[in-house]
Parts: C-alpha cells; structure tokens; sequence
C-alpha cells in the first residue's frame, strides 16, 4: 500500500501541531520536576526553622555505675541496717513468759 500525495499534504500540515505538542510533553515533564524540586526545598528549609519536641531520654552510658561502686555501697548499707536490727534488739522490752507457752488442752 502507497502512500498517496493526499496523506503527504495531510502528514506535513499536522507535522508542527505534532511538533509542539511533543515539546509540551517535554516542558510539562521538566516542570514537573521543578515544581516537586522547589516543594523538597521549602520543605526542608521549614524542617530547619522549626524545634521538634523532644522524646524520653533513655539511660545511656552517663547513667550506668560500676559494679565495684554499687557493691560497696550496697555492703554499706546492709552494714547500717544490721547495726540498727542490733540497736533495736537492746531497746525492746521481752517478757520470757509471754507466747512461750501454747494451751493445747482446748
């Protein structure tokens, strides 16, 4: 099948529609493009102007003891409170006939 001199005239009329339509698909992608570029731009400019809220802390190195410090003060402690068991001990008043002897007689 011949292309007739009819299609030619027609083809060749169309070819500058055809020709800036492909352009304007062009220039639509690249503006596109410029248009999310400058979106990602403002949106980190605003990201470097506003103070986020800050979350909980959790325990770091700053907070952890060594285990030699915790011991001792741990033995010191129990040290304190078995000085002041004993004090009590001296200070509390014991009848040796009160709950020493059981009724099982009924």
């Amino acid at each position: 099948m011949a292309i007739q001199p009819i299609d030619l005239q027609t083809l060749f009329l169309r070819l500058n529609q055809i020709g800036q339509e492909q352009s304007a698909e062009r220039n639509a992608l690249l503006q596109g493009q410029a248009v999310a570029g400058s979106e990602i731009a403002r949106r980190s400019e605003l990201e470097k102007s506003v103070v986020r809220e800050s979350h909980d802390v959790e325990g770091g190195p700053e907070q952890l003891h060594d285990d030699d410090e915790s011991n001792a003060e741990q033995k010191q402690d129990h040290s304190r409170h078995d000085r002041s068991d004993s004090s009590d001990d001296l200070e509390v008043f014991r009848d040796p006939d009160l709950g020493r002897n059981v009724d099982v007689s009924g």
